[in-house]
């Protein structure tokens, strides 16, 4: 721009009212004087409009609470699913998932070579066990009430409210006591019988090689256990059966119950088939062998059970993380962009106002975008060079979203959960290992 053409331009202040205390009038014309310069070049009043901006963007950080807030919260998110996480492995690395299964295919392979109880009669003994219980707690409660009242038998309470109330919740006890031992007998004879079977069917050869007449009275008395042993189910059927006739004949004989009570015998017979039959449905039921598995299988289901409760409350955790970490994230970006916007208000509120007034400056370029994935505040135009911003405890948040990354708790997630999916299929793997050697046999 040459002398003639500056003194024939209009006043480029002509609008500004008396007083002005801006300066950029004084900018200006001082630049008017020192002439042309090259548009890489930032002079002191650029570089200190620069500075304001990076103190600022500072101060705006520094004072900003959502800082602390979402720093607390993530790091508070991380440490809890972390911490979870941890219990998981220590739980896996006690090898109880692997335990619990290699004991439900051992005890499998053991039921697999014997004859098995019904398994609809092992689902009913324990119901029919409870059933009787309830029933002797109701029947032999009014009985020690009655034998427990004050009144003796005139009466089957005291005259007390408050002592009736605790005839009636002790009366309880002793039926409750005797469904206990109802059960505890028939365990006890549970173990007489297998002995009996065991000398009926298991103890011939024992008497073999002896005297003619020892051995023949031997054989003798071998056959009488075990006709008894076959006998003891039919005599069973038959009291059963002769109960009912007997309550059947009572039945047809009166349509309403006797003014002076039923018979003593039948009631008699009733309630001790009734407490004999509760026994002899927890005795047939008795199978060891499947009774292990069906254990074993519990206790694989319970730690198969508290994985899936731990594994799904580990991905809420880890979700509530992810929440917070990209909040974190979010805060982070925003801010870096307060940043920018920053140092973008010195250049086009102040910079290259001045400059697009006095002109003695060129024109600049902006810089290429970024391609990074995490944002930065980075030179804004080619060849100019500025000031980094202050990012002060901007730092630690960036620290935090990079090394607390999410996916880093999903991928120990994945390797717990491979974990316990290979201490569960270990004696699958281990029983189709042993196939081929027993297919060649």
């Amino acid at each position: 721009m040459t002398e003639v053409s500056r003194s024939e331009s209009r006043d480029l202040f002509g609008h500004c009212p008396g007083g002005c205390v801006c300066g950029v009038r004084e900018l200006v014309a001082k630049q008017a004087e020192q002439g042309e310069r090259d548009a890489n070049e930032v002079d002191a009043a650029e570089m200190r409009s620069l500075l304001v901006a990076v103190r600022d963007g500072y101060e705006t950080i520094r004072t900003d609470p959502r800082l602390v807030e979402r720093r607390h919260a993530a790091t508070t998110a991380y440490e809890r699913a972390e911490r979870h996480l941890n219990r998981m492995r220590t739980s896996l690395a006690e090898q109880r998932v692997a335990g619990s299964a290699a004991e439900v295919a051992r005890t499998e392979r053991a039921a697999s070579g014997g004859r098995r109880r019904p398994s609809w009669l092992r689902r009913v003994r324990w119901p029919v066990v409870i059933g009787i219980g309830l029933f002797d707690a109701w029947y032999f409660s009014q009985v020690f009430r009655y034998l427990t009242s004050q009144t003796g038998d005139g009466g089957a309470g005291g005259a007390q409210r408050v002592f009736t109330t605790v005839e009636t919740v002790v009366a309880i006890v002793p039926g409750l006591v005797l469904a206990v031992v109802i059960a505890t007998g028939a365990d006890l004879l549970m173990r007489s019988l297998k002995t009996w079977k065991e000398a009926a069917f298991h103890q011939r050869e024992k008497i073999e090689g002896r005297g003619r007449v020892r051995a023949a009275l031997g054989a003798v008395g071998h056959g009488l256990i075990r006709l008894a042993w076959w006998l003891l189910p039919v005599v069973f059927v038959m009291f059963l059966l002769a109960v009912i006739a007997v309550w059947a004949g009572i039945r047809a004989k009166s349509s309403a119950p006797p003014d002076d009570g039923y018979p003593m015998s039948p009631v008699m017979a009733l309630i001790l088939l009734l407490s004999v039959g509760a026994m002899a449905v927890k005795i047939a039921a008795d199978d060891r062998p499947a009774d292990d598995v069906s254990a074993a299988r519990r206790r694989l289901r319970r730690q198969q059970y508290g994985y899936k409760l731990q594994s799904g409350r580990a991905d809420r955790l880890i979700g509530a993380y992810d929440s917070a970490w990209r909040d974190l994230r979010m805060l982070r970006d925003d801010l870096v962009g307060l940043l920018r916007i920053k140092m973008l208000s010195a250049w086009e509120g102040f910079i290259l106002r001045v400059r697009s007034l006095h002109r003695m400056v060129g024109n600049v370029t902006a810089a290429p975008w970024p391609t990074g994935e995490a944002p930065s505040v980075r030179q804004e135009f080619e060849g100019i060079p500025q000031p980094a911003m202050e990012l002060g405890p901007l730092l630690e948040i960036c620290r935090l979203i990079d090394e607390r990354d999410p996916e880093r708790l999903r991928e120990i997630k994945r390797d717990l959960d491979a974990e316990y999916a290979r201490q569960v299929n270990i004696p699958q793997l281990s029983t189709r290992e042993a196939a081929p050697p027993a297919e060649a046999a």
